[in-house]
């Protein structure tokens, strides 16, 4: 089983890492949390209901990535920040109103929520790889354009690219992703395994290329050194994961920081 757990850190920091790339540079700072929100939501109403968590956590996902994506389509000048705000709001208030329901055992809605690597099963590792792969084709097959999208929207539709397909594409994947790696982080901290190495990768990369190679690096040491802290001293893997990605994101300002001290200083 330790294999399984290792492998589920080693994918979903990578995945997140190079996910992260891009909810971070397109300025969505609510899309991982809103949508990890949407999967928290869909669990657990699932188990209220009796249902199998994950499958009703995905379709959760993919329905608000799919909303976000229409409204980002109907209204092209919309903040979807603001839009994954108020999804935010709404999947908040119906997982806990579905937590306050629950008669059950609440330990499975509990992981949902911080994370935890006793839930992660062999189906939801090789479901994370299938789906890391496909990001990596979908980012070497797209990276162009979405580069180009986070540089500017109304220039990059000028140039050509299809702005609305690609947003829903990038975003029903997104909603993919973070729902089946909702049980390594949780809910309320997925945000920052999306947000925290993709920063750091900015801080310190000096070309998109090796933003997107920093920030898979970046994740990778957050979650496999925090599930390492976690096991050994026996604390919330989640909670552990956060922190980890939060040192790495300072000590790469540690570093943006001396490099411009240096440069000032020849």
């Amino acid at each position: 089983m330790m294999l399984w757990w290792q492998l589920a850190a080693i994918i979903g920091g990578l995945s997140t890492g190079l996910l992260g790339v891009y909810v971070v540079g397109l300025r969505m700072p609510f899309l991982g949390v809103g949508i990890a929100h949407s999967a928290m939501a869909g669990g657990v109403l699932a188990a209220v209901a009796g249902w199998p968590m994950l499958p009703v956590a995905v379709a959760m996902s993919l329905a608000s990535g799919g909303a976000l994506a229409w409204h980002a389509s109907a209204r092209p000048r919309a903040d979807l920040g603001i839009s994954t705000g108020i999804l935010l709001s709404l999947m908040m208030g119906l997982a806990f109103l579905g937590m306050g329901m629950h008669r059950g055992d609440m330990t499975p809605l509990l992981s949902l929520l911080w994370g935890s690597l006793l839930f992660v099963r062999p189906v939801d590792v090789m479901l994370m790889a299938v789906l890391g792969v496909v990001l990596v084709a979908f980012v070497a097959r797209w990276h162009r354009s979405l580069d180009a999208l986070i540089f500017s929207r109304p220039l990059a539709r000028a140039a050509g690219v299809r702005v609305s397909a690609l947003t829903t594409a990038f975003l029903l994947l997104a909603s993919l992703i973070v729902a089946i790696n909702l049980n390594i982080v949780g809910g309320l901290m997925i945000y920052s395994l999306l947000a925290n190495p993709a920063a750091a990768a900015y801080e310190v990369g000096g070309s998109m290329r090796a933003v997107r190679v920093l920030s898979c690096v970046f994740g990778l040491i957050s979650t496999l050194g925090g599930f390492w802290i976690a096991y050994l001293a026996d604390l919330p893997v989640g909670a552990c994961i956060v922190i980890v990605s939060t040192v790495v994101y300072g000590v790469a300002l540690v570093v943006a920081r001396q490099r411009e001290v240096g440069r000032g200083v020849s």
